[in-house]
This record gives structure tokens, C-alpha cells and sequence, in this order.
């Protein structure tokens, strides 16, 4: 069976617009071979998010600006935060690959959503993960916020800080659908849990106007950069 454009492999009841909710909050938990488990929380507000891990990783939490490129690793304790640019995972030096995904003809949902099973093919032309696949529509997410959760999973390979070093989402490059169920041989497994609408308290996605900005910040080029839009800071 040969690779076909995934757009049209998802069933066009998985495609269906979804409403326009004010906000959007997901959790996955990641499993790895040994059994730890790793639970994120990821809180979309249109091309900003934040996202909790428990147990924490290097950081606090972290803020993306998945419209800028924009990373924003916050430590509460150190009362400071690192800015990182994410362009370079993007365009052009060093431009993320789209993984090769087959459907498989069986029917799958995770918590209730259901979801299109593809297996992800290696450079042998062998299965190395199977996933499932889903679009905004059964998840209650509108474009931007598919947009904004897609680029989390496909910049989250190179994002171990918080996200683990195992993490197995994928999101296809058209950041339409990203995986509800993600494993492979090994026994690593990421599944989302659930999902839920209403609008998050924008304090949240601020930094405190104290907080120190560590050095180093932006990549040298992306210094001419530097009047892009950051968090507003928030006063306490």
C-alpha cells in the first residue's frame, strides 16, 4: 500500500469544523518502558500556551509563542526565566521532516475521541511507532489552537527540558491532526487523557514583571530580532 497524503487517509467525520471555544486545556501522560509516568497539561489560549509536567522538569512551567517561534522556560524558585527562539526548528537552517505515516485499516479512540491508526515508517521502510490519529474537529479545537498545539508536538523532540526525552506525539506538517496515542516496540506510550474548554486566566501566560531574564537569550541570529512581542509581565 503506498503513502498517500494523510489529509485525506482521516475520515471526513474527523475533519468536521469544530465550534469557536474561548480557550482550550489537554492532557497527555507519557509512560516510558520502566513505567514512570509523566503527566503534561497544556493550556491553549489562541498561539499561546503553557504547559505543567508532573513530575516538573528543569523548569517550572513553560510559555510558548507558537506564533513567533517563542520559548519561555520560567523558574518560580530563581524568580528568572530563559527565552528561546524556535525559528531554526522550522525554517530554514534546519527544517523539520514529515514523518512518513500508512493508515491502517482498523478503528481506534482514546477517551472517547475517535481516532485514525497509522503506523510512522523508518527510513527501512519499517514500522517503528504506531499512532492515532486526530484532527481539531472531535477535540473541540478551532484552527488556531490545532495550529498552536501541533508546533508543541513537532518541536517537542528537541524540547527535553520538560516535555522528556521520549516523547512520541507527532503532528502532521500540515498542523491539522496530531496523535491521541503514540507507541512504539520499546513499550513507551503517549495517550491524551482529556480535554476541556473555557477561558484561562491570562495571568497565567505572563511572567512576573520581577523575574530576571537569563543569559544567554536569543541565539546571535536572532539578535536583530529582539523587539519581537514577549509575555507581558505581570505585576504582583
Amino acid at each position: 500500500m503506498k503513502y498517500i497524503n494523510f489529509v485525506t487517509a482521516i475520515l471526513l467525520t474527523l475533519c468536521v469544523a469544530p465550534a469557536s471555544y474561548a480557550d482550550s486545556t489537554v492532557v497527555y501522560q507519557l509512560t516510558n518502558k520502566a513505567g514512570d509516568k509523566i503527566e503534561h497539561t497544556i493550556q491553549i489560549s489562541g498561539r499561546w500556551l503553557r504547559l505543567d509536567s508532573q513530575p516538573k522538569g528543569k523548569a517550572d512551567y513553560t510559555v510558548m509563542d507558537m506564533g513567533r517561534l517563542l520559548k519561555f522556560d520560567v523558574d518560580d524558585k530563581q524568580k528568572n526565566f530563559q527565552l528561546t527562539s524556535l525559528v531554526g526548528l522550522y525554517w530554514p537552517e534546519t527544517p523539520l521532516k514529515s514523518p512518513k505515516l500508512k493508515p491502517i485499516a482498523k478503528k481506534n479512540a482514546v477517551a472517547g475521541i475517535p481516532c485514525q491508526p497509522v503506523n510512522e515508517i523508518g527510513n527501512d521502510k519499517k514500522a517503528i511507532a504506531e499512532h492515532c490519529m486526530s484532527a481539531g474537529g472531535p477535540l473541540g479545537l478551532n484552527t488556531r489552537e490545532m495550529i498552536t498545539l501541533s508546533r508543541l508536538f513537532k518541536a517537542a523532540p528537541r524540547l527535553s527540558d520538560n516535555l522528556g526525552d521520549n516523547w512520541l506525539g507527532l503532528a502532521t506538517s500540515d498542523e491539522r491532526q496530531v496523535s491521541l496515542l503514540s507507541q512504539n516496540p520499546a513499550g513507551d506510550k503517549l495517550i491524551f487523557k482529556s480535554v476541556s474548554h473555557g477561558r484561562i486566566d491570562k495571568t497565567l501566560l505572563k511572567i512576573p514583571v520581577d523575574y530576571k531574564q537569563l543569559k544567554p537569550d536569543l541565539p546571535v541570529q536572532q539578535k536583530k530580532q529582539q523587539n519581537l512581542e514577549q509575555p507581558v509581565k505581570q505585576k504582583k
